[in-house]
């Protein structure tokens, strides 16, 4: 049977049991605040118990479910899964550990009536705690700038952890997607271009309260990774990879 429900929000999490407490917090007032949410928290593998930490604080609040992943598969697998078999007419995804408020997601949808896709953008919207360190700053520019320059595409932010899509556009785009790392982001943008679709884009402010991870994301590697990334994105497309299957 058709969900009644009209909006899914993902979150990937990974090791974070320490923002559970908080996270959940604000998942049970954006439930209350829109009884039309449904909140899938997807584990992707952690080590610390944190899916069942989760479970345990949301067992209570309808609409919300837990998906607890067997090993670490990166973001867009998490987010793949949280996905799945979705009868939603929005499904959006955030950061985990709520980088961008959940406040963000009014815009998000009021967006998704005009766009197939919605990304948020740092870049739109003054940043209170003064933006990213700016080693990461640099590395995440010229990422950014490479990324548009080979595929062809153009967005001031392709790597804000706060995207929407409309059903219909979601299960195409994510048929024909293959990266789960750093750059499904940017995977993502390249095939709204090969498709057609309609993307907009919306401020996206990082919360004061939140703290990059630099320790976790080894910046020189990870960089490495993406390049490769981008040449694979090139290579699947001029060999007819990305196919979508009605």
């Amino acid at each position: 049977m058709k969900s009644c429900l009209r909006s899914r929000l993902v979150l990937p999490v990974y090791n974070e049991r320490h923002l559970v407490k908080d996270v959940s917090q604000a998942l049970e007032e954006a439930s209350r605040r829109n009884p039309q949410l449904r909140v899938v928290v997807v584990d992707d593998g952690s080590k610390d118990g944190t899916g069942s930490a989760f479970r345990q604080r949301l067992h209570s609040l309808e609409n919300a479910e837990v998906i607890i992943l067997p090993k670490n598969g990166g973001k867009g697998h998490a987010i793949r899964h949280g996905f799945r078999d979705a009868q939603e007419e929005h499904l959006m995804f955030t950061d985990g550990d709520l980088a961008y408020s959940l406040d963000h997601l009014t815009a998000l949808e009021e967006s998704l009536a005009k766009h197939d896709v919605v990304i948020g953008s740092r870049s739109m919207a003054p940043q209170t705690h003064g933006g990213l360190p700016a080693r990461r700053a640099f590395l995440g520019w010229g990422f950014n700038r490479l990324a548009c320059w080979l595929l062809r595409i153009d967005y001031p932010d392709t790597q804000a952890g706060l995207k929407g899509f409309k059903r219909k556009a979601a299960e195409r785009l994510f048929q024909m997607q293959k990266l789960s790392d750093f750059a499904f982001d940017v995977e993502l943008l390249y095939l709204c271009r090969k498709l057609g679709l309609r993307v907009g884009q919306i401020p996206a402010q990082v919360s004061s309260l939140h703290t990059y991870k630099n320790s976790r994301v080894k910046l020189l590697r990870d960089s490495l990774t993406c390049f490769k990334e981008l040449l694979l994105i090139r290579w699947w497309s001029w060999s007819g990879a990305y196919r979508f299957h009605e």
